[in-house]
């Protein structure tokens, strides 16, 4: 494929993509640049259904997620290198911030060529930045040990759309010569102008409800709140991972629970939206929520309780085959205890994926007028799920400073 026609594909046919295939173009990637030789990277390669949509909820449930037919996951890796070390008597000293950056750097370089590569092919392939927003959640479900971080993600398949090609900056808005050249009005103005009159940007702007394109960066996809809370839950990441030390930073880390309790208290919060009964399950950590299970409560096979039950546990089980699952358990008025088995196969699944997504960023402490804010910005399709997403803001506002002890298990109008 041509670069200057190259267009990010997120539908795929049903066509597979042979392992022949797949392992020669992982192959030829690896002629990339790569710092030292040492080719700081290692590519995971999804294919499994159930392990696309365990990653889906990392990637805020973007469809082409369980949609493509190859998912990878391409990782800052400098535990094969230090393992190869320590074989060898030689003394590593890659946990530092260099050597992630050294590590990102080469992934970076690998994904790009193999992008390149796919697309000569004739494959389609999307990009996805979201790898570094949750990459906590994708270092549980791929098992990544200590100096392996998740820097890219792609989507891989057989092209089933031919979307138009997006802008792109002219060369003089990016390339300096000899010095860098201070951007003053008059050139932002001329580099920007033509984007910003795109009748496509246009209506961004306008469905937005904001004034210029740049507020809509600014105020909703990439907001400094959000930058802020997802750079803090990186470092986590990175301490975590063995690139940082904690005491090298000059201001403090959140505290993360790296695993969940096999029992943890919960409040029940009931509410109603558009004449509709709804339940959360709110999993309390140190009092503040760390999980959320949450849809209708009159579904054919939905959940049932007493109007009295406000307060349970939330109990994880793990099966033989290292399946989850999480039980509520109450106790009625006479002291016996209740258990209402499988809350995940209680609701609509699409709710209990979104509800995976919004328990990851609980779990690794994000803000929770964050949380609240993220769940808000979900772009979902139907009246029923944006119905559930205004239910999961208004339990979880409860748990905001000032909203009151006494207000968590109000009935709602």
């Amino acid at each position: 494929m041509n670069i200057k026609k190259r267009k990010t594909i997120r539908q795929y046919t049903q066509q597979p993509i042979t392992d022949e295939l797949l392992n020669q173009l992982l192959n030829d990637a690896a002629r990339t640049q790569t710092m030292g030789n040492l080719q700081l990277y290692s590519v995971v390669v999804t294919r499994d259904k159930e392990m696309k949509e365990r990653l889906s909820s990392a990637h805020f449930s973007q469809p082409m997620v369980t949609s493509a037919p190859v998912v990878l996951t391409i990782c800052a890796d400098f535990r094969r290198t230090t393992d190869w070390c320590l074989l060898r008597e030689a003394n590593p000293g890659y946990d530092n911030m260099l050597s992630f950056l050294n590590a990102a750097t080469d992934a970076l370089l690998y994904t790009q060529t193999f992008c390149n590569l796919a697309e000569e092919a004739g494959l389609g392939v999307c990009y996805l930045g979201t790898t570094i927003y949750m990459p906590q959640e994708i270092i549980d479900i791929l098992q990544l040990p200590q100096l392996v971080v998740p820097v890219a993600t792609l989507t891989v398949g057989w092209p089933a759309e031919d979307p138009k090609q997006t802008d792109r900056l002219p060369m003089e808005a990016f390339v300096h010569h000899e010095t860098y050249k201070p951007y003053d009005e008059e050139r932002i103005n001329a580099f920007y102008t033509p984007k910003e009159q795109l009748p496509e940007n246009r209506e961004f702007v306008k469905i937005n409800d904001k004034d210029t394109l740049a507020q809509v960066f600014t105020d909703i996809r990439y907001t400094r709140k959000d930058n802020e809370a997802m750079s803090l839950g990186l470092l986590n990441v990175l301490c975590q991972q063995g690139f940082l030390k904690t005491n090298d930073l000059t201001y403090p880390i959140m505290p993360m629970i790296e695993t969940r309790p096999d029992v943890l208290e919960c409040d029940v919060v009931r509410f109603q939206n558009n004449k509709e009964k709804w339940v959360a399950f709110v999993g309390l950590m140190d009092n503040q929520p760390y999980e959320i299970f949450t849809g209708l409560m009159d579904d054919e096979e939905g959940i049932a309780l007493p109007k009295s039950v406000t307060r349970g546990r939330i109990i994880k089980h793990v099966e033989k085959d290292g399946q989850k699952r999480y039980d509520f358990q109450f106790e009625n008025k006479r002291g016996y205890k209740t258990t209402v088995e499988g809350l995940s196969e209680k609701f609509n699944p699409e709710y209990w994926n979104y509800a995976k997504l919004i328990s990851g960023v609980l779990r690794y402490r994000m803000p929770l007028d964050h949380v609240i804010r993220l769940v808000g910005s979900l772009q979902l399709d139907s009246d029923s799920i944006n119905s559930w997403k205004s239910g999961v803001a208004r339990a979880l506002k409860k748990y905001m400073p000032g909203s009151g002890e006494d207000e968590k298990n109000e009935q709602q109008p």
